[in-house]
């Protein structure tokens, strides 16, 4: 009986080592499918951003916002960009309704379809003091995150106050500082450079924290989480946390920024916008 027991945990330990191993081996795996380039528009931009719709943002570096269609075709410019100096981020996750927001000035612009002027917002004179990053919700109104008091904001289009959260410090050794907010697929993702993704949900409860320190540009889309190196593309299914890492198409020149949505790989440099199809 003791023999057989001791068989049985050898070969339970061992089953269990070559599976972990072998679940190792599977998440490090670097997946080779091709990235095939579907086309490339040449230009010196400064940023960009894509919609849902494939529609395209470019920041131009004589600091015109110009929205092209997938196909290449200008739909409208915005001549306006420096309103309030150097944008921090472009929200289009609403094609609609068109977010610009300055940090340096604690500034919101918005722009509707043609990227017409529709609204500013200056949130330090609504006593926003300290807020560093800004999205559209999922209910076209605003989220921002007050790093004065550490609360996550709901705001209309004039500013006026809808929601805000307790103050996030008793929840974490360290608050987190937000580098971007994405709302996507019924939660609000705070991205902080240093310490990961922090998910809530649209009541701004906490949900849970992953720690993706060493990505960037990070995005999600259709429930999975994505972000960058200079060589690997890693995403990760948020249901399950299976992670796939694909090898980026090797560029003579340096990778400015990064975008992957509906299948597409948007790799920007100093001289042109890539855009490419995962096979």
């Amino acid at each position: 009986m003791v023999r057989c027991l001791t068989t049985f945990i050898v070969f339970f330990l061992s089953f269990c080592h070559q599976g972990f191993a072998q679940f190792l081996q599977n998440d490090s795996t670097v997946n080779q499918q091709n990235f095939t380039l579907e086309r490339t528009i040449l230009g010196g931009f400064n940023n960009f951003n894509v919609d849902a719709i494939g529609n395209i943002y470019l920041i131009t570096s004589t600091d015109q916002l110009k929205k092209i269609k997938s196909d290449g075709t200008l739909v409208a410019v915005y001549n306006d960009v420096k309103r309030f100096g150097k944008i921090s981020a472009i929200d289009v996750h609403n094609p609609l309704k068109i977010l610009i927001y300055y940090k340096n000035y604690s500034a919101i612009v918005i722009l509707d379809k043609l990227l017409s002027f529709r609204n500013q917002i200056e949130l330090k004179p609504l006593q926003f003091i300290d807020v560093n990053a800004a999205a559209t919700t999922y209910d076209n109104n605003i989220w921002i995150y007050d790093e004065q008091n550490f609360k996550i904001k709901k705001l209309d289009d004039k500013g006026v106050l809808l929601l805000e959260t307790a103050d996030l410090r008793p929840l974490f050794e360290i608050a987190p500082s937000a580098e971007k907010l994405i709302d996507e697929e019924n939660h609000l993702y705070l991205i902080d450079r240093e310490q990961g993704v922090f998910i809530f949900d649209y009541y701004g409860a906490y949900n849970r924290k992953i720690p993706l320190k060493d990505l960037n540009h990070i995005v999600v889309e259709k429930n999975c989480l994505i972000g960058f190196t200079d060589t690997i593309m890693e995403v990760i299914q948020l249901n399950n946390m299976v992670s796939k890492k694909y090898t980026l198409p090797i560029l003579a020149e340096k990778i400015k920024s990064l975008n992957f949505i509906n299948n597409r790989l948007y790799i920007l440099t100093q001289t042109r916008l890539n855009i490419y199809r995962l096979d």
